[in-house]
Formats: C-alpha cells, structure tokens, sequence
C-alpha cells in the first residue's frame, strides 16, 4: 500500500558532469510532517546529494525518487517544486533589477498556476509573515539578496518558505554561520509548517547541533565519504 505524501529516495548516487563521484548508493524516505536530519562532515556528500536530487547543471545523477509511488526520477526542476518539492540553498545568488517580492509572485504563479491571488494579496500575505516573524519587511522591496549580510539571507530564505509552502522542503545549512535568535526563528518557521493542517515535511543539513536541539526530529542519518553509514 501506498502512503500518501511520501517521498522515496532509492540508490541514488551523483557525479560531476566530469565524471567525479560525490554520492553512493543513498536511499531514505520521508513523509509530510516528518523532520529528517542529515548530518557530516565537509566533504561528505550532503550538499552534492541534494544538487544531485534537484537536477543541478553541474551534477548526474543516477537512481528513483517517488513520490506517492509515482516515479519522478526524471522530471525537471520546475516539474519537482510543482510537485512540492523546495530546496533553500546554502549560497544564494544575488539578482539586480528583481525585488524579493516579484521574485517570489513570480515563483508562485509557476507553482501554483491556478491561483487567482493577486501580487497586492500576496504582499499583504508576506507581511503578515514579516510581522509573526520578525522578519524585516524592507526585505520585500529590496532587489533579490543584494548587498545583504549573510543572516540576512537566511531570514529572506524563510520567506521564501512560507510563501511558497512546499510538501518537502530540503535545507541546505541554514543554520550555518547565524546567531542563536536567527536559529529560534528557523524553528519556530519549520515547528509551525511541520505541524499545521497541511504538513510540510524538512530534509536537514546541518553540521551544528543548536538547531536540532530545538526541534522534534523524527529520522536521523550520518552521511561519511558520500554515503548514508547511520
């Protein structure tokens, strides 16, 4: 029986396009309301693993995801976040000439194709956000990470989560390089996605232990020379 909301990755491994091998064999599965932690070392494999599952230029890859026990091994990237798939990056490129409130309308109506929610609703939307949050709201006008410090980023990051809402959300080491009050408000972002009436289900990666402290984690895996030993 299939269970519904249900992500399966099966022997995944990833190389460069130059053929080096980053990722061996790595199989996990997680489901809506799930907090998955993945942890290691530099050099290990994590990040390699996730640029592997979102199709990134750089990376191939080989092996099945499911989702719903549907194959979607091959869809494209844009076909992934429709399906509700998200990956918030540990480095964010920084983009003149697009506010991160047009960014993200823009995203949205690309996943959400069906929507009839207005830019000005969605705005409105974000700042209600920016206010439970404490989340600057000047960060919706400002062109796309530009000249932002890097614990700015993360809290942009968050926004990007919440507007867009994904069924599993992937974070690349947001945790990394932040202050204990930007750690507590990435917890209370992922507790009160991770227990709403529609569920968003997190892939962790993280070196740290402040934010795991925090949260209620249901599955926990070691990956060591680009595989899963725990």
């Amino acid at each position: 029986m299939i269970k519904n909301n249900h992500l399966s990755i099966q022997n995944i491994s990833v190389q460069t396009t130059t053929g080096k091998p980053l990722v061996h064999d790595v199989s996990f599965s997680v489901s809506v309301g799930d907090i998955v932690f993945l942890s290691g070392k530099n050099g290990s494999g994590k990040s390699s693993l996730l640029y592997g599952l979102f199709k990134h230029p750089d990376y191939t890859r080989e092996g099945t995801i499911t989702l719903d026990g549907e194959d979607i091994s091959n869809l494209k990237t844009h076909e992934l976040a429709r399906r509700g798939l998200y990956l918030a990056l540990q480095m964010v490129p920084e983009i003149e000439g697009v506010t991160l409130i047009q960014f993200l309308y823009k995203a949205f109506k690309n996943i959400y194709p069906d929507t009839a929610l207005s830019i000005l609703d969605f705005n409105k939307q974000l700042e209600k956000y920016c206010d439970t949050y404490a989340i600057n709201k000047d960060f919706l006008k400002r062109h796309l990470n530009v000249g932002m410090s890097g614990g700015e980023k993360k809290k942009a990051e968050l926004l990007h989560l919440l507007a867009l809402s994904p069924r599993f959300a992937f974070l690349d080491e947001l945790d990394s390089g932040v202050d204990q009050e930007s750690i507590s408000m990435l917890e209370r972002v992922i507790t009160d996605m991770n227990t709403r009436e529609n569920p968003t289900a997190f892939i962790i990666i993280s070196h740290g232990t402040a934010l795991k402290k925090g949260l209620t984690i249901s599955k926990e895996y070691t990956i060591e020379n680009g595989t899963i030993i725990a």
